[in-house]
């Protein structure tokens, strides 16, 4: 390589040393740790790789430091290619047209057979408001480093900073905090406040009353979910509501969905588990979903929709014909649909147990909890939007008459659906019943009694 050569990539690699050192310190200050690295309690670091308030994100990881990761973009391609660390993959986050702090953490060890055991996220601001914002995070793993993505849908917005607070789960399952780092809230701003109404509340849409009866935030997850000493213990928030119709208690209704809201932007929605009562769930009008709400906020605006589980006339319900269940490792084509109310319901395949879906529904109906190898996925298509409908499953039945476990109904927001089964072993097919109905939708400002005294609303220091 010629002198005058090796001067211009010598000034260039100047340059742009100079360029990244520049960026690197204008991004740093008290109020933003974005790309510092923490100590962590197990011998590994914690770095705050990347903060973004967005709506929709698609990472790609770069291993390396800041520095290094600074100056690949504007080092050239044959030094690059040469001596800097390669990309090492990445993931998505979706846009659901709701609010989204997406923050990417970067946990690194050099010990043998590592895996991190961060699990959960706290923030809390200036204001001494703490919120268990997530469980659980897109996850990258790559030798020596796991990438978290986490995609916080709710977070206090009235202060200047955020303090985000990761925790670790212990091999007998309870929670250490781990680490925290502060940043800069992409949100601050002064908000008006709402006035709550006092309840026992009720809202009416056509002969139906709701009454919100219950309304609670910061007691303790049920079972293993909910252990810990005060300060880590992960929290909840319940709600109940009963049901009225033409003045008269009934209990053949359910919340199918509940969204809530403030007067700081936040909009969102837990995702209910209509079978199981062990994370985010509804019975009838029991609601329970992680994570405790903030005290700073005087009002809730909880946008709740109600469909019946029974007492439904004959026009409403489909019935299936029979349907072979497929052998192991097959899938059976289905052509069986059913118009009502201006809406064709179509039944697309029904998947044996570990069995994809070829296209769209490969990950709509494609089943990850437990069970694995009991588990059918019927792919279902609806048409056009349901503007306000619902279609849920009101039973399933075996050639012999005996009930098949219906494990979940999913992606019930969208047109493509999924259906998740489990019959006994000795089924060979199956019926389904099938309801379509219009949903009722009522609106309540309330504020929950918080849960008190504990250690949950009172930040830990670093």
């Amino acid at each position: 390589m010629g002198a005058s050569k090796t001067k211009r990539i010598s000034a260039l690699m100047a340059v742009a040393a100079f360029v990244a050192a520049a960026l690197f310190l204008l991004s740093r200050g008290p109020l933003n740790e974005v790309g510092v690295v923490r100590p962590l309690g197990d011998g590994s670091t914690l770095e705050l790789r990347q903060v973004l308030f967005t709506n929709g994100f698609q990472y790609n990881h770069r291993t390396g430091n800041r520095l290094l990761r600074l100056l690949s973009p504007v080092t050239p391609a044959f030094i690059r290619n040469r001596f800097f660390p390669p990309g090492g993959g990445g993931f998505g986050f979706g846009s659901d047209g709701n609010t989204n702090l997406i923050v990417i953490t970067v946990n690194r060890s050099s010990a043998p057979n590592w895996w991190s055991s961060l699990a959960r996220l706290r923030i809390f601001d200036d204001r001494g408001n703490v919120y268990d914002a997530r469980w659980g995070a897109h996850t990258l793993g790559l030798p020596g480093e796991v990438v978290h993505g986490w995609q916080i849908r709710a977070f206090p917005r009235r202060s200047e900073t955020l303090g985000l607070r990761f925790l670790a789960q212990t091999p007998v399952g309870s929670w250490t905090n781990a680490g925290e780092f502060t940043i800069r809230n992409p949100a601050y701003a002064d908000y008006p406040h709402w006035t709550p109404q006092p309840w026992p509340s009720t809202s009416s849409d056509g002969g139906l009353a709701v009454t919100l009866s219950e309304f609670q935030s910061g007691g303790r997850m049920l079972s293993k979910t909910g252990e810990g000493d005060e300060q880590t213990a992960a929290r909840k928030t319940r709600l109940v509501f009963t049901f009225a119709e033409d003045g008269r208690p009934v209990n053949h209704w359910r919340v199918q969905k509940l969204t809530l809201s403030d007067a700081t932007g936040n909009r969102w929605f837990p995702y209910l588990d209509f079978v199981n009562q062990n994370f985010d769930w509804v019975t009838n009008g029991t609601v329970e979903f992680f994570g405790a709400l903030w005290p700073g906020e005087q009002a809730w605006k909880l946008d709740v929709e109600c469909i019946r589980t029974g007492g439904f006339s004959a026009d409403e319900l489909w019935e299936t014909p029979p349907i072979q269940l497929p052998a192991f490792g097959q899938l059976t084509d289905l052509t069986n649909h059913w118009q009502h109310d201006g809406v064709t319901a179509q039944l697309v395949a029904l998947a044996s147990p570990n069995t994809d879906h070829p296209g769209q529904f490969k990950w709509i109906a494609k089943w990850w909890g437990e069970d694995k190898n009991k588990v059918y996925s019927l792919a279902l298509k609806l048409s056009p939007e349901l503007n306000g409908r619902r279609l849920t499953v009101v039973r399933a039945v075996d050639q012999g008459g005996r009930e098949v476990e219906i494990v979940q109904h999913g992606s019930q927001d969208n047109a493509e659906q999924a259906v998740f089964l489990k019959p006994p072993p000795e089924s060979r097919e199956l019926k389904l019943s099938f309801a379509l109905q219009r949903s009722r939708f009522v609106r309540f400002l309330a504020r929950p009694g918080f849960v008190e005294p504990n250690m949950t609303n009172t930040p830990v220091g670093k």
